[in-house]
């Protein structure tokens, strides 16, 4: 049986209970994990709101605006997060775990780290927002006065997709805690496609959010659409398992042709191509997603989940997901070896623009050797032993213009960050790409109750291997 590995950092070496081991991937410490599961103390619930003091953040009028912008996202009836976090007594009773999660800057998660650029949608509390429910929880988080309930942010317009496409059928999580499963969406409306068009955006409507963790969709053109089938018709039952990406456990030979489109996580909005660009697509097209389900918070339910594309006839500004690397990695010419037992692994490169991946994927675009193009987005993809990334591009002049960089990875929280102003990638310039990885005994996964031994690892697709990988948003 396949099971997929839980985390086991030292500061998961008590957690032993999946469900514990899997609140901790939602960033929430397993000190804050065992309270919120745990009984209130006697006399908490009585106590909280009702300190005589004149109070200085009251829910009603400062508080709940600022949960309900910073934690509905994922924080409510029905969602994937262990608790809803929408009325007074919801958050009140949990005043003991918000405290140190706010404290330590993990909830909302937000990945990347501070200084390396800025990023629209940013989950992250400002500086103002910290303070206010800081000083409202360490005051016994009063309740205030009704009357004075300040407005809560208005809900944002429904998206509306021009085609969409769905999974085949339902499928219930049979892995538990965290499955990890592929399908080949129905051609849906995509089948009406009669030329190129341009996708400027896409959602995903996750059919039971209570276990889809986080989604990667990709693109598959025609010619590449008979591997994905067999993959598909190769594993029992709904879909295929796949770990690394959507070639299945078979590695890059196996439908190697998807083109990335983009991720979905809990609370993230829908994507938009920069004004005016757009990735073409052809009659044949196909969608394949990626599905994280994770069953910590509710029982394995049947999940149909679907997504939609907005389409435009032309853009002015082609673009593409470029999928960034060290072809020595991927092909072993130049192994990417992470030893056994080692903490603190390194492998860094450079991409050159004249070198034979951008060379490739920029020909693809329709892009000149002279010309210059725009980076609007930038991703970064490890598995479960990556501990920290970093993307950044390093102009002519020698100065660098950082992507994204991930302090502490987590495998579970993997997504793609647009940038606020684009970063231009000139003729002379390259790309810079470094992770590190942790594959100490301290943090091996845990299979059927036991933690794996530490081995060598190296690239690949499989739920024990490695990647170093990042993906940009390229536009001309």
């Amino acid at each position: 049986m396949d099971h997929r590995p839980l985390r086991s950092r030292s500061s998961l070496a008590a957690a032993a209970p999946a469900l514990l081991s899997r609140l901790s991937l939602l960033s929430f410490s397993l000190t804050a994990a065992l309270v919120g599961c745990g009984p209130a103390d006697e006399g908490e619930g009585e106590d909280a709101g009702e300190d005589p003091r004149e109070a200085t953040y009251t829910w009603h009028r400062d508080v709940a605006p600022v949960i309900a912008e910073a934690c509905a996202g994922c924080h409510v009836e029905g969602d994937i997060a262990p608790f809803a976090l929408t009325t007074y007594p919801e958050v009140s009773a949990l005043a003991a775990i918000l405290t140190p999660s706010i404290e330590a800057r993990s909830m909302p998660p937000w990945p990347p780290a501070a200084g390396c650029n800025q990023y629209e949608h940013d989950r992250s509390l400002t500086e103002e927002q910290r303070a206010t429910l800081l000083t409202w929880l360490d005051e016994g988080a009063p309740e205030g006065d009704p009357a004075e309930a300040a407005p809560l942010p208005e809900p944002a317009d429904a998206w509306i997709p021009d085609v969409t496409a769905a999974m085949p059928e339902p499928y219930v999580p049979a892995i538990e805690p965290d499955d990890y499963r592929c399908f080949l969406l129905e051609p849906g409306d995509l089948a009406e496609l009669d030329g190129t068009r341009y996708v400027t955006g896409f959602e995903v409507f996750p059919g039971e959010r209570a276990v889809v963790h986080h989604v990667i969709a990709y693109l598959v053109d025609a010619e590449q659409v008979a591997a994905f089938e067999a993959l598909d018709a190769g594993d029992p039952g709904p879909g295929y398992t796949c770990f690394g990406g959507p070639n299945g456990m078979q590695g890059s030979g196996s439908g190697s042709g998807a083109r990335w489109l983009g991720s979905w996580v809990p609370g993230s909005t829908p994507w938009a191509a920069p004004e005016g660009s757009g990735i073409a697509i052809e009659p044949g097209v196909r969608l394949v997603v990626q599905m994280h389900y994770n069953t910590s918070s509710s029982a394995p339910v049947a999940d149909r989940t679907s997504l939609g594309l907005r389409l435009e006839d032309s853009v002015e500004h082609p673009g593409m997901m470029f999928p960034l690397t060290d072809i020595g990695w991927v092909t072993g010419s130049s192994p990417m070896t992470i030893p056994a037992g080692e903490p603190a692994v390194v492998h860094s490169t450079t991409i050159e623009r004249d070198g034979p991946l951008l060379s490739l994927l920029l020909g693809r675009l329709g892009v000149g050797a002279s010309e210059t193009v725009a980076i609007s987005s930038a991703g970064l993809h490890m598995h479960t032993l990556g501990h920290r990334a970093r993307l950044a591009v390093r102009h002519a002049d020698a100065s660098e213009s950082c992507l994204l960089e991930l302090d502490d990875y987590d495998f579970a929280w993997q997504g793609g960050y647009d940038l606020r102003e684009a970063v231009q990638l000139g003729p002379d310039d390259a790309l810079e790409l470094s992770c590190e990885w942790d594959n100490s005994a301290e943090n091996q996964p845990i299979i059927d109750g036991a933690v794996r031994a530490p081995q060598d690892v190296a690239w690949g697709e499989g739920t024990f291997d490695e990647m170093c990988l990042g993906v940009v948003y390229v536009s001309r």
